[in-house]
């Protein structure tokens, strides 16, 4: 008997609708919390229980579920305590009709949400036998998921965007989430979840991965009116979920019904209803110009009824922006008008058997055209260059879903997602020419002869992933000491990234002039005042084929009426290969546990204990291997030129003897640019590809956390539900690239070996490790004197790098008002706190987005005064958003966020010269010699933005129904700061010269963005 379903059952009641069967269901749940941990990653799970009226379990009642949008139904019979189950349906709408012998038929109306459970109850009462076709529909009232541990919400996008407004994109679906954060502008429009950074997260459209794994920055971008569903997982997810360790977005796309469907979208967001942001040092805000419009057209239905269906969907995008900069002096155009398509087919072999086929192209281009202009007089001059930049690429996926016996399911599935991101700017034949002569230590500089028309960017970039996947998964349900349902997986991805970056016009040209300091001048190569020049290549390209793969066990395990245990483990695998396709890593032995409970403290049904703990791991990204093993030529060289005419008309030198280094030790050969070919005359990479042996550490383990959750909810009455839940988040452990040359340079002091710093002179060997831990390296050269390279292992003090710590923690307390045809509220509370010495896979104060070799611990020195409050920090935030329904035809909507600020230190120059350090500039917590600890210094502003929204339904008579959308975002035109220029010294830093310090320090870089309208119409037919 399972009491629990029983009083839930009396408590709740049924609401009852005059709604008839062909009439439907009562208005939709907007969002839901994220449902059951062992699921399908695209569908959803039905479950219930059958009573009488005494409240006691009706066994062998017949059970029918109707999908009200494709005809296809299921059938199950109640057991003994009266539940039954439908496991793997797609997510939708179903009616459920229950007939038993000696009661009257009940059919309800309820909606299966992505990814979960749905549970119900089902009251019966005594009576005759009634024909299904005159039976009333009443709403069914989803209850509490008492195997869920996973926080988060679900959102349906379709009815989301009837009520609230919500900007055009994956992440304000995100940002609705509680313990979400927008990220650092430097990324793009990508969401914090949890603490981690924004490289952490994975996506997943109809269980195709689309997450970038070059830097695991975002996914493919899909346009918003192909989502059905969205799953935003923040925390507490199951095994089958991995390669993440902030959280999982999980997204599925429309499909056709039985019913022939057409719509047509338009959405126009003028820049005449734009507001303007203040102006910074460096951008002109103020004039800033911005039009954007999109329209889409759907068209769906049935190719066989109830068995074949179709969906399509194009959306035409136009986009225009003008932006001004100060610092560049110029004038940026820039258009993008590309097209979008997406198609989807899915069909039923019979009622059990369910397959689908998915393919997009999110391909769109973006030109620039850039001018001359005078931050000063305003002045536009002539066109100074172009640009080019490409997204995107066609993906498709394949599944198949089929229930074999009422307690055997499978699934299986087959996919690719591609990207394509080629970029450059300029001509990539013509070389780039800048005057440096007047101020070398600037870094803003004159163009001259035929370059006088190029801007600063002199490389071209191309890069082409491609992710084919596979996975296999099968639920299984059985009865021993309690229920359980055990899920069991696998599923595995081929990685390959092809990248090229490439100097424009093969190489480069920097003009100066020799001062009397300068060491040209003193090692009798140039005299003071002449003009030399610096010639500079790059060029690195690679293919990369790398492997990641998982299993998964786990069983959610009702144990009685009361208790829920969830367990389950997972074992990742990920392997990193070089350009040559030797591996770089292999990781083989990633074994994370997923524990978890729900608790019925009451047994009633209506509130409920819950908690999990979760490991979770990161593949190491593509962009490691890029890095570390591309086939990479990179020089830099000095020559006299001509005093009389350094350059001919066309900018390019009129080269003389090559100059030697700065020592003057060692003599460079003759021959021109490139021959040089002598570590130290200028040639840092030579064009082969590196062996990798030295660049990781023998005992190096992947990055890994540690999440801890426990929760409360409860259900008060029938439409509110309340919750609170603290998360505690670890990084136990992260790879991460560290110079070894100062852990060298003691190693050979102590073992009486001279001469190691001609080659480890600070900055020629970085190696990944696991900071904080010993690590076993292969050194890059033999030690002077021997023949033989040596493998050292290194103690962490002998390194010299801290422990990588990261802990989030946060108290979150939710509200929920369903909708229930009139208003529909959701709010929450958020006290966090993010701190640590490193953000994670990206780094937000200098926009480094190398995952995993960001600059953190490069140098011993720059983890000095590293922890403390992190970029994605923000101590309170509040979420309120929902809808109230004015009138019959018109809707109100609402979508209040308050976020508490940002916290920056001071970043400059390390104070000692002796340390390496020093050399890298504007890049450790110190300025002006002083101590400036991350988070310390000062804060950018407390952030409110209030959008609503108005929908029009037209009560005219025309073909279809249409509605009417206006959408205005920051109402109030808020301009809080965002971001703050983080930089305290400024290049060639001069602790003696307080005029080194940056004028720009503490100044606003970024603005919150300003109020802007949205108008738009929804027709369907």
């Amino acid at each position: 008997m399972n009491i629990r379903s029983i009083r839930r059952t009396l408590l709740s009641g049924t609401i009852i609708s005059s709604l008839t069967v062909a009439a439907g269901i009562v208005a939709p749940v907007l969002v839901a919390p994220t449902p059951a941990m062992a699921q399908d990653i695209s569908s959803g799970t039905l479950t219930g229980s059958v009573v009488g009226e005494g409240g006691a379990p009706v066994a062998g009642a017949t059970v029918e579920i109707q999908s009200t949008e494709q005809g296809f139904s299921r059938s199950a019979t109640t057991g003994a305590e009266g539940d039954f189950r439908a496991a793997l349906l797609p997510i939708g709408r179903y009616t459920v009709t229950i007939t038993a012998p000696g009661y009257a038929p009940v059919a309800q109306s309820v909606q299966i949400a992505l990814g979960g459970t749905s549970s119900y109850n089902f009251s019966l009462t005594e009576g005759a036998a009634d024909t299904v076709g005159e039976i009333v529909v009443t709403a069914a009232r989803r209850n509490l998921d008492f195997n869920e541990t996973t926080t988060g919400l679900t959102v349906d996008v379709q009815d989301l965007v009837k009520t609230t407004p919500v900007g055009r994109s994956i992440a304000s679906i995100i940002l609705l989430a509680p313990g979400t954060v927008p990220g650092d502008s430097t990324f793009g429009d990508v969401p914090s979840i949890g603490g981690s950074s924004v490289a952490e997260n994975a996506y997943y459209v109809n269980g195709l991965n689309i997450t970038n794994f070059d830097t695991y920055i975002g996914g493919s971008t899909v346009p918003f009116d192909f989502y059905r569903s969205v799953e935003v997982k923040t925390g507490g997810y199951a095994a089958e979920y991995g390669r993440a360790t902030g959280g999982i977005v999980n997204a599925v796309t429309k499909s056709g019904s039985n019913d022939f469907y057409m719509a047509l979208h338009g959405n126009y967001a003028p820049d005449s209803l734009r507001s303007q942001s203040p102006d910074t040092y460096s951008a002109a805000n103020s004039l800033y110009e911005a039009d954007s419009s999109s329209t889409t057209v759907e068209l769906g239905g049935p190719i066989i009824k109830d068995r074949l269906f179709f969906y399509g969907l194009t959306e035409f995008r136009d986009t225009e922006s003008t932006s001004y900069s100060i610092t560049s002096n110029n004038k940026t155009i820039s258009k993008s008008d590309d097209p979008f398509y997406g198609v989807k087919i899915d069909g039923y072999v019979t009622d059990d058997h369910h397959l689908e086929f998915t393919w997009f192209d999110t391909t769109r281009e973006t030109n620039s055209d850039i001018y001359a202009w005078d931050s000063a007089t305003g002045v536009v001059g002539g066109q100074t260059d172009t640009s080019y930049s490409k997204t995107g690429g066609e993906s498709y996926v394949a599944r198949y879903t089929g229930t074999l016996t009422d307690w055997l399911t499978i699934s299986a599935a087959y996919g690719k997602n591609q990207e394509s991101q080629p970029s450059k700017t300029g001509s990539t034949t013509d070389s780039y020419a800048y005057d440096y002569r007047d101020d070398p230590s600037t870094t803003e500089s004159d163009y001259i002869g035929l370059v006088s028309d190029q801007t600063s960017s002199t490389y071209t970039s191309i890069r082409n992933t491609e992710r084919e996947f596979w996975r296999f998964d099968a639920d299984l349900y059985f009865d021993f000491f309690g229920k359980h349902h055990v899920r069991a997986g696998v599923d595995h991805e081929n990685l390959t990234l092809e990248r090229t970056t490439a100097t424009n016009g093969d190489q480069y040209y920097r003009y100066y002039t020799a001062t009397a300091a300068s060491a040209y001048v003193k090692n009798g190569s140039i005299a003071a005042g002449d003009t030399y020049v610096r010639v500079t290549a790059y060029n690195a390209s690679g293919k990369f084929e790398n492997q990641n793969e998982a299993y998964y066990l786990q069983d959610s395990w009702d144990v009685n009426d009361q208790l829920t245990l969830n367990l389950g483990v997972r074992l990742d695998k990920f392997d990193l290969n070089s350009g040559t396709g030797d591996t770089i890593v292999s990781f083989d032995n990633e074994i994370g546990p997923r524990l978890g409970f729900t608790f019925d403290p009451l047994n009633d049904g209506r509130s409920r204990f819950f908690g999990s703990y979760g490991r979770y791991y990161l593949p190491v990204a593509s962009n490691t291997a890029f890095r570390m093993s591309s086939a990479e030529l990179y020089f830099s060289e000095y020559f006299t030129v001509d005093q009389s005419t350094p350059y001919d008309e066309n900018g390019l030198p009129n080269l003389g003897t090559q100059i030697v280094n700065y020592s003057g030790a060692v003599s460079c050969p003759s021959g021109g640019i490139g021959t040089a070919g002598v570590l130290g005359c200028g040639v840092s990479a030579d064009g082969s590809i590196p062996s990798t042996e030295s660049l990781v550490a023998k005992n190096l383990e992947s990055t890994a956390e540690d999440e801890f959750q426990f929760g409360y909810e409860r259900k008060i009455g029938d439409l509110w539900t309340v919750g609170a839940n603290y998360t505690y988040r670890n990084l136990a452990r992260s790879a991460e690239d560290v110079a070894v040359d100062a852990a060298v340079l003691n190693y050979c002091e102590e073992q009486g070996i001279s001469g190691c710093g001609s080659i480890w002179s600070g900055f020629h060997q970085y190696v990944v490790v696991n900071p904080g831990s010993s690590a076993t390296i292969t050194l890059s050269d033999a030690l002077p004197g021997e023949t033989d390279v040596r493998t050292v292992t290194f103690s962490a003090e002998e390194l010299g790098y801290p422990e990588a710590k990261r802990i989030y923690q946060a108290l979150e307390l939710t509200f929920e008002r369903a909708f229930d045809g009139v208003w529909g509220l959701r709010g929450s509370y958020v006290l966090s706190k993010s701190e640590g010495n490193t953000e994670g896979y990206v780094k937000s104060d200098n926009g480094q987005s190398d995952a995993g070799i960001t600059q953190d611990f490069d140098q011993p020195g720059l983890t000095d005064g590293s922890y403390g409050l992190l970029p994605n920090h923000r101590a309170h935030v509040f979420k309120l958003f929902g809808s109230y329904q004015a009138l019959r035809d018109l809707s109100v909507g609402g979508n209040l966020t308050v976020a508490s600020p940002r916290h920056y230190g001071c970043i400059g120059y390390y104070p000692d010269e002796n340390n390496f350090a020093y050399d890298y500039g504007a890049a450790s917590y110190y300025c002006d010699s002083e101590a400036t600890p991350r988070g310390s210094q000062m804060t950018s502003d407390w952030q409110t933005t209030f959008d609503v929204s108005l929908r029009y339904t037209v009560p005219v008579s025309i073909p279809g129904d249409l509605v009417l959308r206006a959408d205005i975002f920051n109402l109030f035109d808020a301009d809080a700061v965002t971001d703050l220029n983080e930089f305290g010294d400024q290049s060639g830093y001069d602790p003696n010269n307080t005029d080194d310090n940056n004028p720009y320090y503490g100044q606003a870089t970024s603005y919150q963005s300003p109020r802007y309208v949205r108008i738009g119409f929804d027709w369907t037919f």
